[in-house]
């Protein structure tokens, strides 16, 4: 299972809460000597602390990093300076902290909230009776303008007037403004979600496809199959009078898949999209090979571009925008399908498919040669995964984040191979797989799994 993943948004805030095992601070010098910390590290490291907390057995802020190793740089070095002080001080030893930080991103309209919740914290947990009395938090700063180093104004604070006079008066009618937004604060952050709207929530899941939104549970789990998105708008069978001047573009751009989690694969292609994607077989009675390509949102496979980020592009999207299909009468029979509706076909630009006798022209002859092949690989490869799945040897897994009630699945209804039970299968079966190649796929499947890392560093880099 994969630690909870750490976002970075570039311009966007962070709530986030460190807590300790024991009272991080017994006495007013802790207090104070953390603070200098803070300050001496902030001056080091390109951060913006908006709004901060010191509790006794926490510290909570809210602030913009420069870029993706801020805050984890920021933690580290005030962890270790603070933790040497405390051990020493109070002659113990190990760590002070209940685990590693949590953080949330928040969105700008949420920054108010999340700031007056920090700032309050003292008076709701019963410290003082007045929150602008307490000293170790930023409140100090944000409500009465008193000069704090640690302090950066967030921009939409800024924004609240041109003269500081302006920005307190107005914030302190918002911060004794009472909202319902409290809980959702709490929650977002103990889950490790986005504090913010549901279309922001959608907006970033677009920019660095992932799935960010928690998964109901006791839901019924979702087969993989179920969750592909198609690629086509509008299929219909392709018929030389009603499409006797259609035209296909050469395929220049990859958005048309952008929406597809994972992708099927040929048995000849397990090596090759396994060198960069985890290879796994889809759990139901008719398994098939698929290459994950998204850990929930839309596809990491596809850049920014439209272009697939390695050289070779598997069949399944190379067939865009035709297929191929059974008749119901006949299922020897096929018939060759196109999108309408695609970008690729027109009337005034691109190959033609039909000449002006009616006949088939190169085009479409080799796109037919195509799809006939791929079927026959398909076919091929379907019978390899139902032989594999007869054994015995696949397990059910899934990709999370988090653990206990934090929990994420990302994706889930796929299986894998167990090497254990591979290897217990009868010298026979085993020499006859080795013979018909089977073996082969196999070892390219389990080292494919060691990519679902390089899914995690796809969405890293996404949201750079």
């Amino acid at each position: 299972m994969a630690r909870k993943i750490r976002l970075f948004i570039k311009n966007v805030a962070q709530h986030i809460i460190l807590k300790s095992i024991d009272n991080m601070f017994r006495d007013e010098l802790d207090y104070i000597l953390f603070l200098s910390m803070i300050r001496d590290i902030k001056g080091r490291i390109d951060i913006a602390i908006h709004s901060y907390v010191l509790m006794p057995n926490y510290l909570e802020f809210i602030a913009t990093p420069s870029d993706e190793t801020t805050i984890s740089k920021f933690m580290q070095s005030l962890g270790r300076r603070y933790v040497g002080y405390y051990n020493k001080k109070y002659n113990r030893r190990g760590t002070l902290w209940e685990g590693r930080y949590k953080s949330s991103l928040v969105e700008d309209s949420f920054i108010f909230d999340v700031m007056r919740y920090i700032e309050l914290r003292p008076m709701r947990e019963g410290l003082v009776k007045d929150a602008s009395l307490y000293r170790y938090s930023s409140i100090r700063s944000n409500l009465l303008n008193e000069k704090d180093k640690i302090v950066t104004p967030h921009r939409v604070y800024r924004d609240l007037g041109y003269r500081d006079e302006d920005r307190i008066k107005r914030y302190s009618q918002i911060f004794y403004l009472e909202t319902n937004r409290e809980q959702f604060i709490v929650s977002c952050l103990e889950k490790q979600l986005i504090t913010g709207s549901k279309s922001f929530v959608l907006k970033l899941e677009r920019l660095i496809g992932i799935t960010l939104r928690e998964r109901q549970r006791g839901r019924p789990r979702k087969k993989l199959e179920q969750g592909r998105k198609s690629m086509y708008k509008k299929l219909v069978v392709l018929d030389k009078k009603r499409h006797s001047d259609l035209k296909v573009k050469p395929m220049r751009d990859l958005n048309f898949a952008r929406g597809n989690s994972f992708i099927p694969l040929l048995a000849t292609e397990v090596a090759l999209i396994g060198s960069t994607f985890p290879i796994v077989f889809t759990d139901n009675e008719n398994p098939s090979l698929v290459a994950l390509v998204s850990l929930g949102g839309e596809s990491l496979a596809i850049n920014h571009e439209g272009k697939w980020i390695t050289n070779y592009i598997p069949a399944f999207i190379r067939r865009y925008p035709f297929a191929i299909a059974q008749t119901e009468d006949n299922p020897q029979q096929k018939v060759i399908l196109i999108d309408e509706e695609s970008d690729l076909v027109s009337t005034i630009e691109g190959n033609e498919l039909f000449l002006e006798d009616g006949t088939q022209s190169d085009t479409l002859k080799n796109a037919i040669n195509f799809l006939t092949n791929y079927e026959n690989q398909f076919t091929i490869t379907k019978n390899v995964a139902k032989v594999i799945r007869d054994s015995g040897i696949l397990e059910e897994r899934e990709i999370a984040v988090g653990e206990g009630d934090e929990k994420q699945v990302l994706v889930n209804g796929f299986k894998i191979i167990d090497r254990e039970k591979l290897n217990s299968l009868s010298d026979d079966i085993l020499a006859d797989w080795v013979r018909k190649g089977i073996i082969t796929l196999i070892d390219a499947h389990i080292k494919s799994l060691e990519n679902i890392n390089t899914l995690f560093e796809l969405a890293q880099q996404r949201q750079s």
